[in-house]
């Protein structure tokens, strides 16, 4: 699902050519991708991915995937929902464009999705006890974060499926439901269970509430793992997709970095892709036929020869939270 920000580039614009704000810092050039430190991996890597819908994986990290694959390390990605509240898409997706999409055809929608990111993961050299897939509400991560997020309430039901817990094969909490609580807990036991040496998780600046809520779930998941296991030592590294017209200033054949952003207390890291790996990227991004139906420009235009990460300072989160800062977005 497209954030408001993207949602009016992609009417304005409905391409890949988009002009920069008059206040942007300028691109970065090839010399200054070259010369950023990177993210590196190898055969001891155990690499966690927090995506909030399948296909953000392959955006942020489908060549940093290829790495991990050819380094021979582990892999885990956790879907965080099916991305099955995408309207859009659902009507692009339905043979007569309906109107108003049913239950069933949201249900269906989020199924789909689920196979491409079984395909796509595929195509990148993984199989399938490499895919984790919550089944938590597309849209509601952030009222899950504040109002929906303990028993005290009934639990969330989303609007797209009319569901209020996830289906019987995604739970890993018994009896979880759309609770706030219980999306953590599991992030937490993913977490104990899989002992990542990396994870990659979203920015909390990125501009698809989605995405801003799912930093705030893995650092409360990951703040508990701790309090358990203190000498726990994980990389975090994040990614972003969602920010304002970026990356789609230009068509250039890196990616830019995401111009009025700071790059954490790393500093931005670079990962190349050769055009091989490019090639592979876009290839595993054309599996998501629901996403390239209706955005192709924005999925492609990710597929270039670098992928842009940082690091963020330690965590200090602890959810619920009275307000959720994502909903500005």
């Amino acid at each position: 699902m497209l954030s408001r920000s993207l949602r009016a580039v992609a009417l304005l614009f409905g391409a890949v050519s988009v002009a920069l704000p008059i206040d942007a810092q300028p691109k970065a050039t090839e010399q200054t991708a070259r010369r950023a430190p990177t993210v590196s991996v190898d055969s001891s890597t155990r690499m966690l991915v927090i995506a909030p819908h399948p296909d953000d994986e392959v955006l942020a990290a489908g060549g940093l995937l290829q790495h991990l694959r050819a380094a021979k390390g582990a892999l885990r990605v956790v879907y965080l929902t099916d991305g099955e509240g995408y309207r859009e898409g659902v009507q692009a997706e339905a043979q007569d464009h309906l109107i108003a999409p049913t239950v069933s055809d949201y249900r269906a929608y989020g199924h789909q999705r689920e196979h491409e990111a079984r395909a796509a993961l595929r195509l990148l050299g993984f199989g399938a006890g490499s895919i984790t897939f919550l089944g938590f509400p597309n849209g509601g991560l952030t009222r899950l974060m504040t109002t929906y997020w303990s028993e005290h309430r009934r639990a969330y039901r989303s609007p797209y499926t009319r569901l209020d817990r996830p289906s019987k094969s995604e739970t890993l909490v018994p009896d979880a439901e759309f609770r706030g609580e219980d999306l953590s807990e599991e992030l937490a036991q993913i977490i104990g269970d899989f002992a990542p040496t990396m994870i990659l998780v979203p920015r909390k600046e990125d501009q698809h509430a989605d995405h801003c809520a799912a930093w705030f779930f893995l650092s409360d998941a990951l703040g508990a793992v701790r309090r358990v296991h203190p000498g726990l030592d994980v990389d975090l590294v994040n990614y972003i997709i969602h920010y304002y017209s970026w990356p789609f200033e230009d068509d250039a054949p890196r990616i830019p970095r995401p111009p009025g952003l700071n790059g954490g207390v790393s500093g931005w890291l670079n990962v190349p892709l050769d055009a091989a790996q490019a090639k592979v990227k876009g290839a595993a991004l054309a599996q998501y036929k629901s996403q390239m139906d209706v955005m192709g420009w924005f999925l492609i235009g990710f597929a270039r020869r670098n992928e842009w990460f940082s690091r963020p300072a330690p965590p200090r989160v602890a959810l619920p939270v009275r307000r959720s800062v994502c909903d500005a977005f």
